[in-house]
């Protein structure tokens, strides 16, 4: 029971974290797939599994499979949609980088803005919906977890660092700033041509994208987690990013990034329309997949709220109407569904606005 209890404590902590490096190292360099050799016609069977990937990501899966084990053991089982969120997310993450997406990534500019929307959002975000830090933490080793987890949950410093690194503020920044730097040129190209660089790519991003999804996906309702009004502006702005990122590559008239041409594009595109197609892939899919998000964060949002007026006007003594009709709890709940699902809306109507306006100014420039 102690260790249960040391585990809870020490999750929201070191859980990230424990998840964060071992994940990071699965997104070493999973580069260099003899990219000058690849052709069309063997793309698509470029499966080179690499110890760096495969070695850590069955780790981690071990990992977590005795963190199972050992929770069921003390505290109620986990629902299985939370392992099935975890382990697709692991999959996905070790698909973009050791299937053929990552060979082609090198040669394609719009395919590599499919790995990095994998590395950066769907994988993380896949992962963080598990909420997996306390059965990490409940895999590792007994001594690892007294003689490491436990002392370091206990150092205040490390508690005020980890909390001002995962300020909402902070991590938007870094979540956009990991994007938007890497599709500066120099520094994408640069990317292409070197492994350590490549490598330093995937990490920052899997890396940001591991925190922010994290507290945007943080099953603890305020004070402890974040007010859920900021996590749905940490998606707007991350939408409005997307969108505007995803808009001027997608509609400019110049090619941007050179290291594609020096092996040559596969599949006979040409350099502008790859820049393009990269250009939607940042823009909708991106934008949509923080739209689902955002319901999700309504739905949780709503949950909340739910309870804490139904708790209001069941068990408060003041409130004696509520306690002399059983039905008022029910009528809460009703309304404020309705408070969601037109505030849920109103939010896509207005993500379909902007997504319409600017496809609309890009046709309008292209006249």
């Amino acid at each position: 029971m102690a260790e249960a209890q040391t585990s809870r404590l020490t999750a929201p902590v070191l859980g990230l974290p424990a998840a964060v490096g071992v994940l990071g190292v699965a997104s070493g360099p999973a580069v260099a797939h003899g990219g000058e050799t690849l052709t069309d016609a063997t793309a698509f069977a470029a499966w080179e599994p690499t110890p760096d990937v495969v070695l850590p990501t069955a780790a981690i899966a071990l990992i977590y499979a005795v963190g199972v084990v050992r929770r069921a053991a003390i505290v109620d089982p986990v629902p299985w949609w939370r392992h099935l969120m975890f382990f697709a997310g692991l999959a996905a993450l070790f698909l973009a980088l050791q299937s053929p997406i990552d060979p082609i990534a090198e040669r394609l500019f719009f395919v590599h803005q499919i790995q990095h929307l994998v590395v950066r959002m769907l994988g993380p975000m896949l992962v963080a919906f598990a909420w997996p830090q306390g059965i990490l933490v409940a895999g590792l080793p007994a001594s690892i977890r007294r003689g490491l987890v436990g002392p370091m949950a206990r150092q205040r410093w490390l508690r005020r660092a980890f909390g001002t690194a995962t300020h909402p503020v902070v991590v938007t920044a870094l979540y956009v700033g990991a994007l938007y730097v890497w599709e500066i040129p120099r520094y994408h190209d640069a990317a292409l041509r070197d492994e350590a660089v490549h490598y330093s790519m995937h990490l920052t991003m899997l890396l940001a994208g591991l925190i922010f999804w994290w507290r945007i996906f943080d099953r603890r309702p305020p004070p402890n987690g974040l007010r859920f009004g900021v996590r749905a502006m940490m998606l707007w702005l991350v939408i409005l990013s997307n969108i505007v990122l995803g808009a001027y590559t997608t509609l400019k008239s110049a090619v941007l990034y050179r290291a594609y041409d020096a092996p040559g594009r596969l599949f006979g595109y040409a350099a502008l329309a790859d820049e393009q197609v990269g250009g939607v892939v940042i823009w909708i899919p991106s934008s949509m997949m923080c739209v689902v998000a955002f319901l999700v964060i309504l739905y949780m949002w709503g949950r909340h709220e739910m309870k804490t007026e139904v708790r209001r006007a069941t068990w408060s003594p003041s409130n004696s109407e509520s306690m002399r009709y059983p039905t008022t709890g029910a009528l809460l709940i009703e309304q404020q569904r309705r408070k969601n699902r037109v505030l849920a809306m109103g939010f896509v109507a207005f993500v379909l606005a902007v997504l319409a306006t600017t496809l609309a100014i890009g046709v309008l420039a292209s006249l």
